[in-house]
């Protein structure tokens, strides 16, 4: 209600699975600037009617979202969350590096799990014995912090292992909720560890190698029928993609080889040869809020 009577020009969402209209007026214009960019359906399933516009971060989404029946007016503006990576002196790595005490004499993992489906409990505590020869930032979703159920799935063994791995081994650092923004872990981070998340093409923006874990803990529901997982919780085509410039992990017991593999013969020409970059990434040049701002102001007159 507060927020309502503020009678705002203009009202921007991260998502919009929520009663929208109630926060804005008639006469508000209300844009979409999508949270993440990853293999999830809820990327086009998320579309309330209420928003006028959205800005989008590539040209193959704007495709996407057309295919899949998304029609306000579309603007490409590039992904504003990566802004910050492309302008100088706006992320301060060694504050960063100095903060969770990292080694400078080890390599640097980012472990970016998403809440489901999610490799946290499938890898467990041996995911420290994995990564003993590097440092290891773990970067949890959100919900793994707060939400003890999403639906069906229990979160609450997920922060039992990782706030385990943090307290038992000295190499292991725990990001806490105060640092929401995972940006600034990027630059400071030598390769990324993730499942199904935005962060894939986050990293890849940088060229730095990401390894994708394929080995999740499924609800029984998601093991018998499998294209129940596609259809809710990820994108076949994209995940198919994802194979092409990514380095995958099928068994934790794989993962040492392929970190050692990543860090020494990673080519970072393949998302960007392989034309994957230009379309999912349009223009890094640490100017897509400058476009997006533009956009909305023509939209005000």
């Amino acid at each position: 209600e507060l927020i309502r009577n503020l009678n705002l020009d203009v009202f921007i969402c991260g998502w919009s699975r929520y009663e929208l209209q109630k926060y804005v007026k008639k006469n508000t214009l209300v844009g979409m600037i999508y949270h993440g960019i990853g293999i999830k359906p809820s990327y086009w399933l998320d579309n309330h009617d209420r928003i006028d516009f959205r800005l989008v971060e590539g040209r193959y989404r704007i495709d996407q979202l057309k295919k899949n029946n998304v029609n306000i007016d579309l603007h490409l503006s590039g992904f504003i969350k990566l802004d910050p990576l492309f302008n100088p002196g706006r992320i301060n790595v060694d504050k960063i590096a100095d903060s969770f005490n990292l080694n400078p004499k080890k390599k640097t993992i980012l472990f970016a799990p998403t809440f489901y489906p999610s490799s946290i409990e499938s890898i467990g505590i041996k995911l420290a014995q994995y990564t003993k020869d590097y440092n290891l930032l773990i970067k949890p979703h959100l919900y793994s912090y707060y939400l003890e159920k999403f639906g069906d799935i229990d979160l609450r063994p997920q922060l039992k292992i990782l706030h385990k791995l943090a307290s038992d081994f000295e190499h292991v650092k725990l990001i806490k909720p105060f640092h929401y923004n995972i940006i600034p872990f990027y630059c400071i981070a030598d390769v990324l560890l993730t499942d199904a998340s935005s962060t894939i093409y986050e990293m890849l923006a940088l060229g730095k190698p990401v390894i994708v874990n394929r080995f999740f803990k499924l609800k029984l529901s998601h093991k018998l029928f499998r294209d129940r997982l596609y259809k809710k919780r990820l994108d076949r085509e994209m995940e198919s993609d994802i194979g092409k410039f990514c380095y995958e992990v099928n068994k934790p017991n794989d993962l040492p080889n392929i970190i050692n593999n990543a860090l020494k013969n990673h080519d970072k020409t393949l998302f960007i040869d392989g034309g994957y970059h230009e379309k999912m990434l349009y223009k890094l040049d640490g100017k897509s809020s400058a476009r997006a701002r533009d956009i909305i102001l023509s939209k005000l007159g």
